[in-house]
C-alpha cells in the first residue's frame, strides 16, 4: 500500500511539472483559483487510490520479478526509482525558480 501511494504522489508531482513547463513555454498567464487547487488535488486523490488498488496484492508478484537483478544491475535499478521519486519533487522548485513563479 505505502508503495501504491508513492506511486500516486509521484505520478500527481510529475503532472504538476507538466502543467508548469506546458504554461511557462506557451506564456501562459494564469491565477491559481480555489478550484484548481481542488480539481489538483482530486486528481492526485484519484492517481493515489487508483495505484493502491492498482499494485494491491500485487507484492509477491513483483518480488519475484524483480528479485532477480543481483549487483550493479539493482544498484541502479534503486538509484533510479529515488532519482525519479527526489526528481519529481525538486523539479517544482527548480521550474519555479527558472520561470519566477515564486515571486
Amino acid at each position: 500500500m505505502q508503495a501504491g501511494f508513492i506511486i500516486g504522489i509521484t505520478k500527481s508531482m510529475l503532472l504538476l511539472d507538466l502543467w508548469m513547463v506546458i504554461t511557462s513555454i506557451l506564456e501562459i498567464k494564469y491565477e491559481i483559483t480555489i478550484y484548481k487547487k481542488v480539481l489538483f488535488f482530486a486528481i492526485g486523490l484519484f492517481l493515489i487510490f487508483y495505484n493502491i488498488n492498482r499494485y494491491e496484492k500485487k507484492y509477491q508478484y513483483y518480488k519475484s520479478k524483480w528479485g532477480v537483478y543481483v549487483g550493479n544491475r539493482k544498484k541502479i535499478q534503486i538509484f533510479l526509482t529515488f532519482f525519479i521519486v527526489i526528481f519529481s519533487w525538486v523539479f517544482v522548485f527548480i521550474l519555479g525558480f527558472i520561470f519566477n513563479k515564486y515571486e
